[in-house]
């Protein structure tokens, strides 16, 4: 009896080892899938619905909970959805907010050649020591272009540097993607800042911005943005809760003025070759950024002033 006793026991114990062995080992295969990242888990998803659903890219916010998924204009934008819903887990997909663009191969096919063309230029401009050469983002509507932009005062002509950068473009064809795509180059030359005096630059926009109860923040004049965005921060004291600006558009095509605070942003339109003043009343403290875009992606020139006010303003006002 007593040896019986002592079998049960020994068996006892060694059930109890392989229990606990299992408990660790399910233990320790649950944390690894707690320390997979979600987003690694919904790109194994969307890896396997690449060819079914036309993807061309997609990218999985670290930052902001945002999926980006550019694909095929002929697939089903609302099929790709519900994919998703159905095989991604509802925890994980609940996280992310996801934007979904639709593109044509061709149009994929040109933007993925016109990077590959301005990384050859760039590259090109960097070991030539082209200080003074800006290229700008590609644009592929309505025909693919590269811009270039460089300073009047500069020693090249636009002729000069656009046939010196078309021959080597020409020396590396053979690594672009796509021989059949036909671009241009554009060279624009642009006022040098630098070279401008200061009194050349004060207008009678400026002068209204000044004065006793102003404080004329910003004062941007002949800006010249090959990619049409130019973007300006400041701080807006908690003791000062008026400002106006200003923006002078001498561009061809209508921009987009943008007054960002805290989460919110005011939009504003201002049409080509057009000057608007406006106010901003009961402005909270903090940052404050203005930014204007043009319409089509195309070079913004212009004037933008901000100027802050220590009485109350007009709600609107135009010049």
């Amino acid at each position: 009896m007593r040896n019986f006793i002592s079998v049960f026991i020994i068996v006892v114990v060694v059930v109890l080892v392989i229990n606990i062995d299992i408990d660790k080992n399910d233990s320790f295969s649950s944390n690894n899938n707690d320390d997979e990242k979600q987003g690694d888990r919904i790109a194994s998803v969307l890896d396997n619905a690449w060819d079914e659903f036309g993807l061309f890219s997609f990218e999985i916010g670290d930052t902001d909970p945002i999926i980006r998924i550019v694909m095929d204009e002929t697939k089903s934008e609302l099929q790709l959805k519900k994919y998703l819903e159905e095989n991604v887990n509802k925890t994980d997909l609940n996280q992310y907010n996801i934007e979904i663009t639709k593109k044509s191969l061709h149009e994929v096919e040109t933007e993925s050649f016109m990077m590959e063309v301005s990384v050859i230029v760039s590259d090109y401009l960097q070991e030539n020591n082209y200080h003074d050469v800006d290229i700008y983002a590609p644009s592929i509507e309505p025909t693919p272009i590269l811009k270039i932009s460089i300073p009047k005062s500069s020693t090249r002509s636009s002729e000069n540097i656009k046939k010196e950068l078309e021959d080597v473009l020409a020396s590396k064809s053979a690594e672009l993607p796509n021989k059949d795509i036909s671009y241009e180059i554009q060279v624009i030359e642009h006022i040098d800042e630098s070279t401008i005096e200061s009194d050349a630059v004060i207008s009678d926009v400026v002068e209204d911005f000044q004065g006793t109860a102003n404080h004329l923040i910003i004062s941007s004049t002949d800006i010249f943005k090959g990619n049409g965005i130019y973007k300006m921060s400041w701080e807006q004291p908690s003791d000062s809760k008026d400002y106006k600006f200003h923006v002078t558009n001498n561009t061809g095509t209508n921009v987009t003025v943008q007054i960002q605070q805290s989460s919110h942003t005011q939009t504003y339109n201002l049409v080509a070759n057009g000057s608007t003043t406006w106010v901003q009343s009961e402005a909270s403290s903090g940052d404050h950024t203005i930014m204007v875009t043009t319409s089509d992606g195309s070079i913004f020139k212009g004037d933008v002033f901000v100027s802050r006010s220590d009485v109350p303003l007009n709600q609107l006002e135009r010049i």
